[in-house]
């Protein structure tokens, strides 16, 4: 593979027109879009995880959007890989790659080619340690992180795999790629509206109806790694046991507290981003074009 080839990175927190801007940004520089959400990559969720629609789908090409089931292991060095492999494809086509997610941790291991690989001795480093000391340790290297998991052992253990590994890259794992990464953002205030609106429309377009069919088809959903999607846990809860209802105000809570988390990793490792504020498409387009021509 050669190095430091170029790829624009479209990054920013839900409901901040993401999929759109990409869109937008390939057409204009014969691009290919390589999906980086977390979620989107599973062929049973849609409306939950803001999938493109059919129509944006054909509007540009995607990659890594609705291609293994939720019964497949998917994990960040499977992402890592496929979009190695993807990137390439578009490379040699003399076509642009544009990475879009909100997934910034699957973002930050393929650009800066974090070493992922499995280990016996990075397995058992951490296992000795308590879960109160595995989240100190993850907080020095990203508090943030460390809140979103909690208690949860094995998340903070394979997050400070990935961290040690991606603090820890030699000559012979540094980046392939050289990124430009696009901001996309929204005033704090309007996001949390646009947030709340999408989670009623998300509803109203069959949300429900799409988490029935999963525990339907799906009885062991609890231990399945896409019901960590937010929202599809509390829905499915809701639906088996009538009693207790769908917290929809709580859920909403929690897309909008995931924002503010995004936002506080945007802007503490892609401090150089270039801010699309929803309204500067044209200026957006000519730093995109007049960097690739450099």
């Amino acid at each position: 593979m050669i190095k430091f080839q170029k790829i624009v990175v479209v990054v920013g927190p839900t409901a901040t027109n993401k999929t759109k801007l990409a869109i937008t940004i390939a057409k204009e520089i014969n691009g290919e879009i390589i999906n980086a959400d977390a979620f989107q990559v599973y062929k049973e969720l849609n409306i939950g995880v803001n999938k493109p629609t059919l129509q944006e789908l054909k509007e540009a090409t995607f990659h890594l959007v609705g291609n293994v089931s939720i019964l497949d292991k998917w994990d960040i060095k499977r992402f890592q890989d496929l979009a190695n492999h993807t990137i390439n494809k578009i490379y040699q086509k003399n076509k642009v790659p544009i990475l879009v997610g909100g997934s910034h941790l699957y973002v930050d291991a393929l650009i800066n080619n974090y070493d992922l690989n499995e280990s016996n001795e990075r397995t058992n480093e951490f296992t000795n340690l308590s879960n109160d000391e595995l989240k100190n340790e993850l907080s020095k290297f990203n508090i943030v992180l460390a809140n979103k998991i909690g208690s949860n052992r094995k998340r903070l253990i394979r997050a400070l795999q990935i961290m040690k590994s991606g603090h820890k890259i030699d000559s012979k794992n540094k980046s392939f790629y050289g990124p430009l990464y696009i901001f996309c953002n929204k005033p704090r205030n309007q996001l949390y509206e646009d947030i709340n609106k999408r989670v009623d429309l998300m509803i109203k377009n069959g949300w429900f109806e799409e988490v029935n069919k999963l525990i339907s088809d799906f009885p062991n959903y609890i231990e399945l790694n896409a019901f960590k999607a937010i929202g599809y846990l509390d829905i499915a809860q809701g639906l088996t046991h009538p009693n207790k209802g769908i917290d929809i105000p709580k859920i909403k809570q929690q897309v909008r507290r995931y924002a503010k988390r995004q936002l506080t990793w945007i802007r503490h490792h892609y401090m150089n981003a270039y801010e699309f504020n929803q309204n500067n498409i044209n200026e957006t387009i000519k730093v995109i074009k007049k960097w690739l021509l450099k």
